[in-house]
């Protein structure tokens, strides 16, 4: 914030979990069918997944140095699912893990990760850029793009509790 000016939040960022075809969480609807499976769950230390782990789900996580050791554990089968927030869910899925899939997003606790446009310091358009991004906003548009494109149409429903 010191060296440039940020936009409103265009997009606030669920947790997700990402694991692959054929494991015992695959067909969760619910985090109530997350714990009955009994899974492992991981989480890289010190992030917003791995407190999604512990207070969403209620589970206690294997916890990882990184997300590159998590995924390597849940490539190598040692995990059932591995919390990322829900950009990384769709890289992870798609490129990362053989047969990948986003079990789900898990409902939002709070403000999440957010993201903001990046302007120059000073810039004359963050006023109108952020009035735009405001505008979408309460007008639902915003919310109609992000369900379409980064949720449910896209294949990572929110889970129900």
């Amino acid at each position: 914030a010191k060296v440039v000016d940020f936009s409103s939040s265009y997009y606030k960022s669920n947790q997700s979990i990402v694991s692959f075809k054929g494991s015992k969480i695959a067909g969760a609807k619910s985090i109530a069918d997350i714990k009955a499976a009994n899974p492992k769950i991981g989480a890289a230390v010190g992030t917003t997944s791995l407190d999604a782990v512990e207070n969403v789900l209620g589970l206690k996580p294997q916890v990882f140095n990184d997300n590159a050791a998590g995924v390597a554990a849940l490539k190598n089968g040692q995990i059932d699912g591995f919390v990322v927030d829900l950009p990384t869910a769709f890289y992870l899925s798609g490129v990362e893990v053989p047969n990948g899939l986003i079990v789900g997003q898990l409902p939002s606790t709070g403000e999440g990760d957010q993201f903001g446009l990046l302007l120059s310091k000073g810039s004359k358009l963050t006023s109108c850029v952020t009035g735009a991004v405001d505008a979408i906003t309460a007008d639902g548009t915003l919310a109609t793009i992000t369900d379409k494109w980064l949720a449910t149409d896209a294949g990572a429903p929110v889970l129900k509790p």
